[in-house]
């Protein structure tokens, strides 16, 4: 049961691990400290992407399903749990393109309102004259 509960818990933090992937940069905009916590995130996946290599919270949630009596799932997580379930399935590249581009709309947001920012506290213009 103990072993179960600590797959579980995996399952969980991936799932948070991938959806902040995804939405970090847009929160870094309200709280700007956690654009170094996401870029080490984005690294991170990028990797996981080109090297092509399994992901260890999917390991360690093998591991403890198997511990527990289970049978884990053979593909990894994203093609388990999202693949055919959160878009069609076979649609995996397409979505990481989609994750992809949302990581670069965030950036390119954060640094535009950082610069805003930056403008602002030094007094000068940031929007049109009037």
């Amino acid at each position: 049961m103990f072993w179960r509960f600590l797959g579980d818990v995996m399952f969980v933090l991936h799932a948070a691990f991938l959806l902040f992937f995804v939405i970090g940069a847009f929160l870094a905009w309200k709280w700007p400290k956690l654009i170094w916590a996401h870029l080490a995130i984005v690294v991170w996946n990028l990797a996981i992407v080109i090297v092509d290599y399994d992901c260890p919270f999917t390991g360690a949630e093998k591991y403890f399903r198997r511990r527990g009596g289970e049978i884990p799932y053979e593909s990894g997580y994203i093609n388990h749990y999202l693949d055919g379930h959160i878009w069609p399935e076979g649609a995996t590249p397409i979505a990481e393109k989609v994750g992809f581009t949302l990581v670069v709309i965030g950036y390119i947001g954060f640094f535009i309102i950082q610069r805003r920012r930056r403008a602002k506290l030094r007094g000068e213009s940031v929007g049109p004259r009037t």
